[in-house]
């Protein structure tokens, strides 16, 4: 589902390659239209557990759209208890709740934003990112061009 009038969606995604300590981040930028503004596939070594890992590719990707001054006004994830825990934080210690403090911390450099839950088929996009991102050494950036890992998808989302 494309943002409302004049705005702009980010759905961002994860998946966790514990066979070789990876973890890969996906997230892509759409404007009302659902044409890509910005997209980014970032590999990462560690381990995470999975909420972990779901928290850090949001946080990851406000920290970079940040960076690059990219507003946001909607953000989408699959991760249901990373979207419950960021809209009623609870007052918990750990790794896990540092990164719900994080991701509140930086939505809050962009004005009005919300984030909320979507099933995994609303987030196509960002996962063909997070797949993309297991198999490359670097972080990969794509601006006002759609990223090729995943123009079928979004070719497929603005035909219907």
């Amino acid at each position: 589902m494309a943002a409302p009038h004049g705005m702009y969606k980010l759905n961002v995604d994860d998946a966790l390659d514990v066979n070789n300590q990876m973890m890969g981040i996906g997230g892509v930028v759409r404007n009302s239209y659902g044409q890509v503004i910005a997209a980014i596939s970032s590999p990462l070594k560690g381990n995470l557990t999975v909420k972990e890992i779901e928290a850090k590719a949001i946080s990851y990707c406000l920290s970079w759209l940040k960076h690059i001054n990219c507003p946001i006004h909607l953000l989408e994830s699959d991760a249901l208890i990373v979207s419950q825990n960021v809209n009623n934080p609870q007052h918990h210690y750990g790794r896990f709740h540092d990164l719900i403090n994080d991701i509140i911390y930086q939505m809050s450099s962009f004005s009005g934003i919300s984030i909320s839950y979507v099933h995994r088929s609303a987030n196509s996009a960002a996962h063909g990112l997070v797949r993309y991102a297991l198999r490359v050494d670097t972080d990969i950036v794509w601006r006002a061009v759609c990223p090729s890992p995943i123009e079928a998808v979004i070719v497929n989302e603005l035909v219907h």
